[in-house]
């Protein structure tokens, strides 16, 4: 479970909640506990070391921030009159 945190060039951990998001890189991987850098994390210096489980890292969404970004459009709706 741990070792696919390292595969590839997805890294990289984005974690979202209640409006804000942090993005670490995992540097090593333990049986239970993770190192990664921070990228970018409220109320968190840029570089700072920080262990997470390696359950909650597993839950965190994986990315590859190299990998160009694909996102749909969502075009409103007028509203109707009543």
């Amino acid at each position: 479970m741990a070792t696919a945190l390292l595969e590839g060039s997805a890294r990289f951990l984005r974690h979202s909640l209640l409006g804000s998001e942090a993005v670490y890189e995992v540097l090593e991987l333990g049986d239970e506990v993770i190192t990664a850098e921070v990228v970018h994390a409220p109320g968190l210096s840029r570089g700072m070391r920080v262990r997470l489980m390696a359950d909650a890292a597993a839950a965190m969404e994986r990315f590859d921030p190299a990998a160009p970004i694909t996102a749909t459009r969502q075009t409103a709706r007028p509203a109707t009159a009543r």
